[in-house]
């Protein structure tokens, strides 16, 4: 099961990630195929030397940021190594967006290759970019891009024994835009669905290592809640805020406290930040 993220070492990868996928812009004399068949090595060196050659870069004033020049055309054969380079980095090298197994080694190439990724703009993306949505905004907002068809996707991940906490918590926070963005036109289905994971998480904490793992996903389970407006779900955020859940008991009392404010300001409206203690 996958379990652990820090925050430190993500930063530190984010800072690194811009040498190769910048580096790649100036181009190396391998044909896409050859690249392609590069990116589809199980020896993680072979794949960022492949990547490095792959010209994409970051452009502030794109919606996405992450694009390839206007003149190259990636062939179907390059979207789909690039594809199967970042599931199989996710599924086998990540624990909750850490690196894991390796000594530290290539700690760029999960966010470099999730960068390429973003920039193929491509709805056969989704599964890959949804194992790299514990890393926040840029991901999300390119998952956002493809409408509702990405939510059976998020919601799977946030239910899989494999998921993280992080996973879990940015599972949480996409379906809360989610709902947020489609609310007069997601289907009963895909509602149901994200009410089911809001009552998984809202219910079973214990799931998580510690208090403060724990404390992530009540947080965001709460936000979804208090999005979706639904019933059952305003329910226990009833119960939270009178301290009458068993999900209080999973994290430290002072926590407890914020998130009886937070789930008491959600029976009100959406709330996506947990509110100062008064």
């Amino acid at each position: 099961m996958r379990q652990i993220c820090n925050p430190v070492t993500w930063a530190g990868i984010a800072v690194l990630a811009a040498a190769p996928a910048l580096a790649g812009q100036a181009g190396a004399g391998r044909s896409q195929a050859d690249i392609a068949r590069a990116l589809r090595s199980h020896d993680r060196d072979t794949v960022a030397h492949a990547l490095g050659e792959v010209p994409f870069g970051y452009d502030p004033e794109d919606e996405l940021g992450w694009k390839f020049p206007p003149d190259y055309v990636v062939t179907p054969e390059l979207s789909a190594a690039l594809i199967s380079a970042l599931d199989r980095e996710a599924r086998v090298h990540l624990d909750g967006c850490t690196p894991t197994g390796i000594g530290g080694r290539h700690l760029e190439l999960s966010l470099a290759l999730e960068h390429a990724v973003i920039a193929l703009r491509d709805p056969a993306t989704i599964p890959a970019l949804v194992q790299v949505i514990c890393s926040g905004g840029a991901v999300r907002q390119a998952l956002m891009r493809f409408g509702p068809v990405m939510i059976p996707h998020l919601v799977e991940w946030a239910r899989s024994p494999d998921a993280a906490w992080a996973d879990v918590a940015g599972s949480l926070v996409a379906l809360s835009r989610a709902v947020e963005r489609w609310e007069g036109t997601l289907a009963s289905e895909a509602r149901a669905s994200i009410k089911d994971v809001a009552l998984l998480c809202l219910g079973a904490p214990q799931r998580f290592d510690t208090s403060l793992e724990s404390q992530f996903v009540i947080r965001k389970a709460i936000t979804l809640a208090s999005v979706m407006r639904d019933p059952d779900l305003l329910g226990i955020l009833d119960d939270i805020s009178e301290g009458d859940h068993e999900t209080l008991g999973s994290v430290h009392p002072n926590t407890a406290a914020g998130l009886r404010n937070m789930a008491r300001e959600g029976l009100s409206g959406p709330v996506w930040e947990m509110p100062r203690r008064r």
